[in-house]
């Protein structure tokens, strides 16, 4: 990897999660020996560039199609390490715009690219696959491919993130024992000013509190794991916590207070461009609002959900 583009690998951490929740940097998924390197390229350095600062405005669609375009690049001078680390670059960002399907089919020819040049899968890349077949539902291949990477590398970060990601998976399949298992195996030292480790606690403590029905407990973890993924600039893992803390809300019964809490989740992925996540949870929080007469905040709902509607691409004309 180039110098410019290792110091730019520095510069710009791209995994939050979880995902992402994934760990990792954005142009550093290769892991090809430095001396191999082809020379620079301008316009491959020029668009990766690009793209990184799109990925830090939050501009998740648009440095997808530039990392896309970078790999295209990297294919016309048959530069496979470059081509394999736009690619992973597209995938994160597929991640974070929920388009899973589309990243999990961009990672496996990713993989298979790493096949055929004869190089491993590097951690990130691994992480990264837990996590989309999380978000496809497939538990079982993203447990186990979250336990292969904790016994790879057990004291790394990437371990450490397969271990939250673990203990989403068992949240998710309502499984007490394996999320407090997750939560102990964090091993996050109480005194920690990690703002992510902090999150993850919280996240995880919200989501047991849900399953065992202490609805207020859940609440306020959720509230403040969102609070520090805000301030860690994790703004889908903003989206994660305010949308559980609304679950927790409305189990317990209030009403207003989840309207609100899926009004500030759906306006933040509106944001960030997962439209239909965003749909979803402002459609929830207009129907609560009106359900507990909270007037204001069915208007603001619609007038997102507006916004939504008015900025739609336009469908192809059959003429």
């Amino acid at each position: 990897m180039s110098k410019r583009v290792a110091d730019s690998c520095r510069r710009l951490p791209v995994w939050t999660l979880l995902l992402l929740l994934v760990l990792g940097l954005v142009g550093c998924a290769s892991g090809k020996p430095a001396e191999e390197q082809l020379p620079a390229d301008d316009r491959l350095e020029r668009t990766n560039r690009v793209a990184h600062v799109a990925f830090r405005l939050g501009r998740y669609a648009q440095a997808a199609s530039l990392y896309r375009k970078a790999a295209d690049l990297a294919y016309e001078r048959d530069d496979i390490n470059a081509a394999v680390d736009a690619q992973y670059n597209a995938a994160v960002c597929l991640v974070r715009l929920d388009k899973v399907d589309d990243a999990d089919a961009l990672l496996r020819r990713t993989k298979a690219e790493l096949a055929r040049a004869g190089q491993t899968e590097p951690v990130e890349l691994r992480l990264l696959e837990a996590t989309v077949l999380y978000r496809q539902q497939r538990y079982e291949e993203a447990w186990s491919l979250c336990e292969n990477i904790i016994f790879t590398v057990p004291e790394s970060q990437a371990a450490q993130r397969a271990q939250f990601l673990r203990g989403l998976i068992a949240a998710d399949q309502g499984d007490q024992a394996r999320l407090r298992a997750a939560i102990a195996d964090l091993s996050i030292p109480s005194d920690t000013i990690d703002g992510r480790l902090k999150a993850d606690r919280f996240e995880l403590s919200g989501h047991l509190a849900l399953l065992e029905g202490r609805y207020d407990a859940s609440v306020s973890d959720f509230v403040q794991a969102a609070r520090l993924r805000s301030a860690g600039t994790d703004y889908r893992g903003t989206v994660r916590a305010l949308s559980k803390a609304g679950e927790a809300s409305e189990a317990a019964g209030l009403v207003s207070q989840a309207s609100v809490h899926y009004l500030r989740a759906g306006r933040s992925a509106l944001q960030q461009g997962a439209r239909e996540r965003a749909r979803k949870l402002l459609t929830r929080s207009r129907a609560l609002a009106y359900q507990a007469g909270d007037a204001e905040t069915a208007r603001e709902a619609q007038r997102y959900l507006t916004l939504l509607k008015e900025s739609e691409p336009e469908s192809a004309s059959d003429s």
